[in-house]
């Protein structure tokens, strides 16, 4: 009779157990605009791994660059489980309307504060309560170029913004497209940022300052415009509107011998299984001592239904395994500093050496810029590259009157 009872006993509590395990809802609806190969490879590592622990991933996927398919469903009371946004103030105006879900307990226990940069910590942190969980570290001041076009012309990786126009000279000459620019307007920025850092970083950071006005108006910012100015010369008429893995693309097939783009782009020359030093180069250069450093984060609205899967989501994504499956994948580097990226590519090393030198770690205006202010400041490059005749000069007053007139 007693083992009768013992019996019961246990068919009721893995009946109490199954119930339980079908009544917690781990699914989790995501918002993310990860629709090229690299980036979808990238992010099968972490729906993957998020699946091994028991979770549901609901795609929710939306080309492009806008935040407001996202932002248009939270505000709107029907929010997404968790939503892919920059690492920085993009998130503000969502935790200030109290529409987001704190990820403290995960963060706590998972100890995020000792295992990522001081910067990354600050920036998914408001008030003490932690409101993102950040995926990568990304750099943005990559030049890629097309190994056999450099071999095939002798060339070598022009350390000077003066070697690398003769350089685009001699590609030019040979009937190749020199330099692939995706003509978007947040593709440009990247490119006129990377310029900018790399001739006068000063100027960089203290466009990041109340200061702005006397670097708009220094000889640095000048130099910049300049050179970004003359590489109008050099690309094709296919940039306006392109997309950005094209013009990788473009590069990875030998239509074109050079692009700028962040470290991202590794994740489609993966994909079209080539290997960096191999099929492919990579350097920070010209002139470049320092490495523009933004990066992705997934936010998670409050939405009760999913909360134990975004706690679940939340943790799976700060796991060192899954960090380094997902930025091998994707081109970029782990957000924490404990991960092992030993194996990972050249161009990962290459930054990573760079990085241990703090000063060399240059703040992306996601990190330090409002949303309207970094939109100004694209709308000024897009229009100043459009115009082939616009002097560097139109460029500074343009950029003045943005930042006067956004905070």
């Amino acid at each position: 009779m007693f083992h009768g009872k013992k019996a019961a006993l246990g068919c009721l509590a893995a009946l109490l157990l199954t119930t339980s395990a079908q009544a917690e809802d781990l699914s989790v609806e995501v918002f993310h605009n990860w629709v090229s190969g690299g980036e979808s490879r990238a992010l099968n590592a972490i729906a993957s791994a998020f699946e091994a622990k028991g979770g549901n991933w609901v795609d929710f996927a939306v080309p492009g660059d806008s935040l407001a398919p996202a932002v248009t469903r939270i505000v709107a009371g029907d929010p997404v489980g968790s939503a892919k946004f920059n690492t920085g103030t993009d998130l503000d105006e969502l935790y200030k309307a109290g529409l987001l879900s704190d990820i403290d307990s995960v963060a706590t226990e998972q100890k995020w504060q000792q295992r990522l940069p001081d910067f990354v910590w600050k920036a998914i942190t408001r008030d003490g309560h932690v409101y993102a969980v950040p995926i990568n570290a990304q750099s943005e001041v990559w030049l890629w170029y097309s190994k056999p076009i450099f071999a095939k012309l002798r060339l070598t990786e022009p350390k000077t913004y003066d070697e690398l126009f003769a350089d685009l000279d001699k590609i030019k000459a040979a009937g190749i497209i020199p330099f692939a620019v995706g003509g978007q307007d947040w593709q440009l920025i990247i490119l006129f940022n990377k310029i900018l850092a790399g001739v006068a970083p000063d100027v960089y950071l203290q466009m990041q300052t109340a200061d702005y006005e006397a670097a708009i108006k220094s000889d640095g910012f000048k130099r910049a415009a300049e050179i970004f100015g003359r590489l109008r010369a050099y690309d094709d008429e296919g940039s306006p509107g392109r997309q950005w893995n094209v013009a990788v693309n473009m590069v990875a097939t030998g239509q074109a011998a050079m692009m700028v783009m962040g470290d991202w782009a590794k994740g489609e020359f993966t994909a079209a299984g080539q290997k960096a030093g191999v099929d492919y180069g990579c350097m920070l250069g010209p002139e470049n001592d320092g490495i523009i450093l933004t990066g992705d984060a997934f936010i998670f609205p409050k939405r009760e239904a999913q909360r134990s899967g975004q706690l679940l989501l939340a943790s799976v994504m700060l796991d060192q395994a899954t960090q380094v499956a997902f930025n091998n994948a994707k081109g970029s580097m782990p957000s924490i500093l404990d991960a092992d990226v030993s194996q990972m590519d050249e161009c990962t090393q290459k930054a990573m050496a760079v990085l241990q030198d703090r000063a060399k770690q240059l703040p992306g205006t996601p990190y330090v810029l409002s949303a309207d202010r970094r939109q100004g400041m694209q709308d000024a490059i897009s229009k100043y590259w459009s115009d082939e005749a616009a002097p560097p000069e139109s460029l500074a007053q343009a950029m003045l009157e943005t930042y006067q007139s956004t905070n």
